[in-house]
């Protein structure tokens, strides 16, 4: 036997947590009683079943050109981690059932576009989105466990502990593509550029979505729920995308990494408050 035979096998960075999960019990407006921001959510819910699909394809199309140990470990850890958000949130079907929300239509529209996408982009460019869309959802992720001002406002618990559990999850596998990404291909331009691009294409996702539920849930007019939502998402001091800007700009910074954005204490905290451990 080789002396490198007997050497130990790294863990990965971080476990793979399994969840299950029911939403059939949850009120229509859970998010500040409020439709607009109750269908931001669920409008974000609608894009993971099949965004994160769209993410662990792209990475397991060059998994095995990482050679690292330790990377192709925590390539494995975040797989498994992405497919328990998918599975969850698919499951967040159950509440929308209920409630006549539509979003299984948007999830087959997110699975269109995303074939498009495949159909009409090499590798490189599927990684390098999926590097910006990983550092869409762990900027969201870490404002979720920064600002309890908003978590709070989430009146059922088990949808609580859902965006709570997954946004732990975003921000411990944040750096996982975009280390790929630099092993395998590296490149400032494309990775840069995808980026521009990608923001494009999610914002208008996300207005469309949008638009879809309030008006399929006879709430498009109501000026009010508009009104309130747009001031806690685009606020000037504490809207919730407001907060994302300086964070979305750092990804254009030559020598950017994820974890400049250091959240392990973060992380920790909610592991210890959920029960996870750490």
């Amino acid at each position: 036997m080789s002396a490198s035979a007997t050497l130990p096998q790294p863990n990965p960075s971080f476990p793979v947590r399994r969840m299950d999960f029911s939403f059939s019990e949850t009120p229509k407006y859970w998010f500040y009683d409020d439709p607009f921001m109750s269908q931001f959510m669920n409008n974000l819910s609608s894009l993971f079943p099949y965004g994160e699909k769209f993410f662990v394809d792209s990475v397991r199309a060059v998994r095995d050109q990482v050679i690292e140990p330790q990377l192709k470990k925590d390539i494995s850890a975040f797989i498994g981690q992405e497919a328990m958000h998918s599975k969850e949130h698919a499951a967040y079907n159950d509440y929308a059932k209920k409630h006549d929300i539509d979003l299984e239509r948007l999830e087959l529209r997110t699975k269109v576009l995303l074939e498009w996408t495949t159909r009409f982009s090499t590798k490189k460019q599927r990684l390098a989105a999926t590097c910006a869309l990983e550092h869409f959802t762990a900027t969201m992720a870490e404002q979720l466990l920064k600002r309890e001002d908003l978590t709070t406002q989430m009146n059922d618990p088990k949808l609580y502990q859902l965006w709570m559990w997954h946004a732990i999850e975003e921000s411990e596998h944040k750096a996982v593509c975009y280390d790929v990404y630099q092993k395998v291909y590296g490149g400032y331009f494309t990775r840069t550029l995808v980026m521009m691009l990608t923001t494009v294409m999610f914002l208008g996702v996300i207005g469309w979505f949008q638009i879809h539920l309030l008006r399929k849930d006879g709430q498009l007019f109501n000026w009010r729920s508009w009104g309130f939502g747009l001031k806690k998402l685009f606020g000037p001091r504490n809207g919730f995308f407001t907060r994302l800007l300086g964070p979305y700009l750092d990804y254009y910074r030559p020598g950017f990494h994820p974890k400049d954005h250091d959240t392990e204490n973060l992380e920790n905290r909610w592991r210890e408050r959920l029960g996870f451990g750490n």
